[in-house]
């Protein structure tokens, strides 16, 4: 039982402990939370890695990066796929295959984490908090290729609101999402995002994986699912993945998952850091384009909020407006007119 007296801004008297423009705050908390956190770190000109969602609305992901470009911090989200070996090369595979066409993926985790996540789920959602994997992915794959234009979102319920568990969120949801082509604005490819944590027990914990077509070639790729398995008489079948992360120690008897993908996406962004303390970089924009910056994930999260707000508004369409610079600027809801 835990009597330590509860202390929600104890935080901000850690961050007022470290070193402007030479520290590093790693923020895991529940989604909810991190815009507020996040800002509090920025003001104080550090540098930060948020886990995806890095937020959960569009204006508060504009105005973390108008905090960062002014303190010259380097923010980003931790989206650990994009270390992934084989999604990060079918990203540069699918550079060669043409318009876009087609993107489908789903994610799950199984029901009995509902209730380890029951102190936060209700503040978030299955699509934040999974869906942005795959969003994430995608996004960073069709970067100078296609846009997301327009957002249609439906949800299913029935289990999470429902005892044992008594959440307000959805049980699976899904994004339907209109993108068009930046250099060929004739073509238009639809994408599809569904994610759920209400599936049963499996062989692995997360089912995950996506089909992309493109024009001129397409890719499926069964994440969970890589040709490791495993059948004894003690126990389930396994398919193991050891490059996400490695469970076993090494010939020593020491933890020895450090060099998994699932590291990757932290250390990548410590060693950009020190780059910049050292002032062998000056700008944080020059890590664009090897991390999932501030700068780089705006449609992400404008997908993601769209989704929110099509399912809170009876799924209606929501469009994604750009600013001239190319950078998701607002959403509007079609059926009002109202922009958000």
């Amino acid at each position: 039982e835990d009597h330590v007296e509860r202390e929600p801004d104890a935080y901000k008297r850690a961050l007022n402990q470290l070193k402007t423009g030479k520290d590093i705050v790693i923020i895991f908390t529940p989604d909810n939370l991190h815009h507020e956190m996040a800002l509090e770190a920025l003001k104080r000109g550090l540098h930060v890695m948020v886990t995806k969602p890095i937020v959960q609305q569009l204006p508060q992901h504009l105005e973390l990066l108008e905090l960062a470009k002014k303190n010259n911090s380097l923010l980003t989200v931790e989206v650990h796929k994009r270390f992934d070996p084989i999604y990060a090369d079918c990203r540069q595979r699918i550079k060669g295959c043409g318009n876009f066409s087609y993107f489908s993926s789903y994610m799950s985790q199984p029901k009995f984490q509902l209730s380890t996540f029951k102190a936060w789920a209700s503040f978030s959602d299955i699509s934040y908090y999974l869906n942005s994997h795959h969003v994430d992915f995608h996004c960073w794959a069709m970067e100078d290729m296609a846009r997301p234009e327009k957002v249609t979102a439906m949800g299913s319920s029935g289990i999470a609101n429902r005892a044992p568990y008594d959440l307000k969120t959805e049980d699976t949801i899904t994004l339907l999402v209109q993108w068009r082509s930046i250099t060929d604005p004739s073509a238009v490819g639809t994408a599809v995002y569904t994610a759920s944590w209400v599936a049963p027990k499996a062989d692995v914990h997360s089912q995950q994986s996506f089909h992309y077509m493109g024009s001129t070639g397409e890719f499926r790729i069964d994440q969970a699912h890589r040709g490791y398995y495993m059948n004894s008489d003690d126990g389930t079948p396994l398919s193991i993945n050891p490059l996400y992360m490695k469970y076993t120690p090494d010939s020593d008897g020491y933890y020895s998952g450090q060099h998994g993908y699932g590291y990757r996406s932290i250390e990548e962004f410590v060693k950009g850091v020190i780059q910049l303390r050292k002032g062998e970089v000056k700008d944080p924009r020059e890590f664009d384009h090897k991390l999932a910056t501030v700068y780089r994930t705006v449609s992400s999260t404008a997908i993601i909020h769209a989704g929110r707000l099509s399912l809170d508004n009876k799924s209606q369409p929501v469009v994604i407006h750009y600013d001239t610079a190319g950078v998701p600027c607002k959403l509007e809801l079609t059926n009002t007119g109202s922009k958000l």
